[in-house]
């Protein structure tokens, strides 16, 4: 792990940090509209106030952690961004401007921790859990699931009429892509197989070899922003492995997990 200076803001800002069109749940809320009218207004700090007004009401989107994301951005808070930027990938991994705006985050902290190769059917599996869109998944899984009932009761009540072979074929075809896509949205929504990860959010944190805050035992530094993995607890420290695989143990407080409830 080598630390890296970060970039001025004002110059990287200048990328472009365009607000999510609400999401049919959230648009529901007066909360979203004014968040974002206060957005384009230049008062971030409002804009997040009724963004968490939102989450308070148990709803939750990836265009809501993105707004959150980009206002946090705005107010030069790069770790409370990063954190948003993630969940906000969780919920639509393909998002072009998502991944822009996160890249940028993370070119703009301190820490430069290159990540270690992953295995080939590890990237396999992760292009295709985050194929679709967590809502695109959702209507595909129903409409899949539909169509093989519907298939399956021609089928049954009307065995003999020529449609029936179509039917079945079709209804075939219908059972196995909502077995695949019910699949990928079950690992997707379950996190089955995923790491626990976590953003730093203290600006500097001295890793221990061990639980203790006994100076000797330091081995680096990490920095806000940083991502990490959640390997072990212990009380009130937590064993975390970096992208290029260092290993060490911080305080659990000092972590915010990307997967929960947003600062």
């Amino acid at each position: 792990m080598t630390r890296r200076h970060p970039a001025s803001f004002a110059a990287a800002a200048l990328g472009a940090l365009c607000l999510a069109i609400p999401p049919a749940a959230a648009a529901q809320s007066a909360f979203f509209d004014e968040g974002n009218q206060r957005y384009q207004a230049g008062d971030f700090e409002g804009a997040l106030d009724r963004y968490r007004r939102i989450l308070d009401e148990g709803l939750e989107s990836g265009e809501l952690h993105y707004n959150i994301g980009n206002a946090h951005f705005r107010l030069g808070r790069l770790a409370p961004a990063i954190l948003h930027y993630e969940r906000a990938r969780r919920l639509m991994p393909g998002d072009d401007d998502l991944l822009a705006n996160l890249a940028l985050a993370r070119s703009m902290t301190i820490d430069d921790v290159p990540p270690r190769p992953e295995f080939w059917l590890f990237r396999v599996i992760g292009w295709w859990v985050g194929l679709l869109p967590r809502t695109a998944l959702i209507w595909l899984v129903a409409l899949a699931w539909v169509t093989t009932i519907a298939g399956t009761a021609v089928v049954v009540l009307r065995p003999a009429a020529r449609p029936a072979a179509w039917a079945r074929r079709i209804a075939l075809a219908a059972a196995a892509l909502t077995l695949v896509s019910g699949v990928n949205l079950a690992v997707r929504e379950l996190g089955i197989g995923a790491a626990e990860e976590a953003i730093v959010m203290a600006e500097e944190v001295q890793v221990q070899s061990a639980p203790s805050d006994d100076p000797a035992l330091r081995i680096f530094a990490v920095h806000a922003g940083t991502k990490v993995v959640l390997d072990r607890r212990s009380d009130e420290w937590a064993e975390i492995v970096l992208e290029d695989g260092a290993v060490g143990w911080m305080r659990a407080s000092q972590l915010e997990p990307i997967q929960g409830s947003a600062p």
